[in-house]
């Protein structure tokens, strides 16, 4: 097969029918002989000091083999975040594996390995211990204020983090304004909703190595972190990779408090343990963090921007963790580099409270920046009667342009424009409506979201990895095996790369498989995220692929009399260019150059070929990306609101997205309707409550966490892919998944004030919010 014919083809993905019949390689599926099951005693109090902690009783329990409390762990202060080195500076290290000091309701303060579950759920009901309350602060701004309970000694008025980015002059920018727009924008704790809930299996030998299995995005990122929080070389551990995850979406990118305490409870017992976290326990383990965004913008008449400037307050919780990244990428991607702008000013706040940890989530801290900027431009465009797409169109970047992130980098590939000019014929949006215009009790409007600036993976982000490796190799039967450490997080990354290696080797796409890979017997890998896959890891899989390739070419060319430069590979064929009747299957020369040096014939031992012909043919990788291209996106959404009942409901959906190259058709449209599906539940109605008295969380599974099924997804969405062939991307190919979740909240905003006329700036826009904006509650 040609490139054309497996570049751009939906092929059939090898695993597809083992994931969705809950296959084997799910994580939550590993067992080992002989293995304990571990859980958790977790604090009722969101803010206390553990003084006194008796497991007496619970160690008596029959089947129970060990209990652990803060002083039975190292207390080596850590940050869990995978994708940046451990000591590095952006991070914050405030976290142990158990503590004596409880600064939110849910974290664990013991933990129990048993013959059983329910024998280990048992002891822990026999776990006493005694609390002092301390006083709690839930709410970001009070936090910060003098007075307020302090969190973290470390951090005055418990800041955790304080970035500020700051281009030409803000004041300058303003006085040149003729018209200045002013909002207030909020944005809710959401869950990840992944699946396949945080699970671990863990086995120490008896020379002290630590093998993994685990439900994570990053298998070096894991032992990084876990090697850290022990107190012990990186050598000693080895994470297996799973063949494939039920889901991650940014959830699974940090060490959490299973995986340590299941190694410690491994080698006290010498028997491998395993943890599975509860829906509950996934539900208090990570979530996508509220970000309140104070925006001020300032424009001329024409709708040119003049000046902005922002400060954006994020909850991290009790920890850092990953609040300490999420409010750079969006201060950046969120709300300075969308729109062309020379004078803008953003000011960010980390802040601790007594609430859950926040943690990754797919579009990390854009979602919310994108609510913000991009709501405040549809007021921008309806007070001055200006169309929403030209305003865009003249404030955007163009092809060829300095990247705004970094200028040495060019945008070489850029359908930004075209991604709205496309979208807005699909949609209709020349006939839409004045807002609030329409007569009866349910109305519609259209409405729209983009995102001209984002990520194709980390290059160039400060104290982030981004290089990844793979390897190839023929065999004999003419198929190829890859080995990777990128994780499948169940959107087809397996059949991406495969595919992608397939059209360099010349081979059938079905003649690639993507084999066992663990930390030690593969090259690093930065974690599946940011919306790196096809193009970080796939620069990385056809780099292998072709250092292979031209090894096949090189005895091929002995074999057949040619120069390696004269032949080609296609259908697993090498044979010389414009002389098909000349040629070899792969298969033909990889058994030579795997067949002995002396084999024997009819007429006796010969030699089978020369000794440089022989070894195993075999390609390696280990790179970084030149670039960090940017896709584009814009979505259009028609919505219907119901105006007695403040129901909205998400007709159409048109999205359009500039990816460079399209690789797999049916793998992209999968990506940009799950990213709607989440973006409609951000929107309208999912929302991690809590107590606020006691932070104890009240919608912990998912009968009372309300998230969208397909009774409230819209009977069309139409995904328009625009290639724009990337130069610098595997094949032509950037990014895709992450701003499918990034447009669709503001998008949907747009569409609810063009149909009812009301403006709803925090987030998710509720019946209740819609009735109250109405006057009618």
């Amino acid at each position: 097969m040609t490139v054309a014919d497996i570049i751009g083809q939906s092929v059939v993905r090898p695993d597809a029918h083992d994931k969705v019949t809950g296959g084997k390689g799910y994580p939550v599926n590993a067992s080992l002989p002989g293995m304990l099951h571990a859980k958790l005693l977790r604090s009722p109090y969101a803010h206390a000091r553990v003084i006194g902690i008796d497991t007496s009783e619970a160690e008596k329990l029959p089947g129970v083999k060990a209990v652990l409390t803060a002083k039975d762990v190292p207390q080596r202060p850590y940050s869990p975040v995978f994708f940046c080195p451990t000591e590095a500076k952006s991070l914050v290290r405030d976290l142990v594996i158990l503590s004596d000091r409880v600064r939110y309701a849910g974290q664990p303060v013991a933990a129990v390995a048993a013959s059983s579950e329910a024998i280990a759920e048992k002891a822990l009901e026999l776990i006493d211990v005694d609390y002092e309350e301390l006083p709690t602060v839930f709410d970001p701004e009070e936090a910060m204020q003098e007075g307020a309970p302090q969190l973290h000694e470390s951090s005055p008025n418990n800041v955790a983090k304080n970035p500020v980015f700051e281009f030409g002059d803000v004041e300058a920018g303003f006085a040149e304004a003729d018209h200045i727009f002013e909002g207030v924008y909020q944005t809710q704790r959401v869950h990840t909703c992944y699946m396949e809930p945080r699970v671990c299996l863990v086995d120490c030998d008896k020379q002290g190595h630590f093998t993994v299995q685990c439900s994570m995005q990053h298998i070096f990122g894991l032992r990084e972190k876990l090697a850290y929080a022990l107190e012990i070389p990186e050598s000693r551990i080895t994470v297996i990779k799973p063949p494939y995850i039920g889901g991650g979406f940014g959830g699974k990118l940090d060490l959490g408090y299973i995986e340590p305490i299941a190694a410690i409870l491994s080698e006290r017992t010498g028997r491998p343990v395993r943890i599975e976290q509860s829906r509950y326990e996934d539900f208090i383990t990570t979530a996508r963090h509220p970000i309140k965004v104070y925006l001020k913008t300032g424009v001329k008449s024409d709708g040119t921007i003049t000046a902005r400037e922002a400060k954006s307050i994020l909850d991290t919780g009790a920890h850092a963790t990953h609040g300490a990244e999420v409010i750079v990428v969006h201060g950046l991607f969120g709300v300075t580099f969308p729109y062309k702008c020379e004078n803008k000013r953003w000011e960010g706040f980390t802040v601790y409270t007594n609430n859950m940890i926040g943690g990754g989530f797919r579009g990390y801290g854009c979602p919310q920046g994108c609510f913000a900027v991009e709501s405040q431009i549809d007021e921008i465009c309806e007070e001055l009667k200006l169309d929403p797409i030209e305003f865009r169109r003249k404030n955007a970047y163009q092809k060829g342009d300095p990247h705004p992130f970094n200028p040495a980098w060019s945008l070489n590939s850029y359908g930004y424009e075209e991604a709205m000019d496309k979208g807005a014929e699909r949609i209709g949006w020349s006939d839409r409506k004045p807002a609030g215009s329409g007569t009866g009790i349910k109305k519609r409007g259209i409405g729209i979201g983009t995102q001209g600036i984002w990520v194709s993976g980390c290059m160039g982000f400060p104290d982030i990895l981004e290089h990844t490796g793979a390897i190839v190799k023929l065999n004999v039967d003419g198929t190829a095996d890859l080995a990777s450490g990128t994780v499948d997080l169940g959107s087809g990354q397996n059949t991406v790369l495969c595919q992608m290696v397939a059209a360099e080797l010349g081979l059938e796409a079905n003649s690639v498989r993507m084999s066992y890979a663990d930390t030690d017997t593969v090259p690093f890998d930065a974690p599946t995220h940011a919306s790196r896959g096809t193009y970080s890891s796939g620069l990385a899989v056809t780099a292998a692929a072709a250092e292979a390739k031209k090894r096949l070419l090189e005895i091929a060319a002995d074999m057949m009399e040619a120069n390696p430069d004269d032949l080609e590979v296609a259908n697993g064929i090498v044979s010389v260019k414009g002389s098909p009747d000349t040629s070899m299957p792969v298969g033909d020369i990889v058994k030579v150059a795997e067949s002995p040096f002396i084999v024997v014939t009819e007429e006796g031992p010969a030699p089978s070929s020369p000794p440089q012909h022989k070894g195993t043919i075999i390609g390696t990788s280990s790179l970084a990306p030149p670039e960090n291209p940017t896709p584009a996106t814009a979505l259009f959404v028609e919505v219907e609101v119901d105006t007695e009942t403040g129901k909205v409901d998400v007709l159409r959906c048109v999205y359009a997205h500039d990816l460079g190259r399209l690789i797999h058709p049916n793998a992209a449209e999968g990506q940009v309707e799950g990213g709607i599906q989440q973006g409609i539940g951000y929107a309208l109605m999912e929302d991690l409550v809590f107590d606020e008295d006691t932070g104890a969380c009240l919608t912990s599974d998912f009968l009372d966490y309300k998230m969208p099924t397909a009774v409230e997804m819209p009977r069309q969405i139409e995904s328009i892919f625009i290639e724009t062939n990337e130069p610098s991307g595997p094949f032509g190919a950037k990014s895709l998944s992450e701003q499918c979740v990034t447009v669709p909240a503001a998008a949907i905003g747009a569409a609810v004030y063009n149909a009812i006329g009301v403006r709803i700036k925090d987030l998710p826009i509720t019946p209740e919010k819609i009735l109250r904006a109405l006057g009618t509650l």
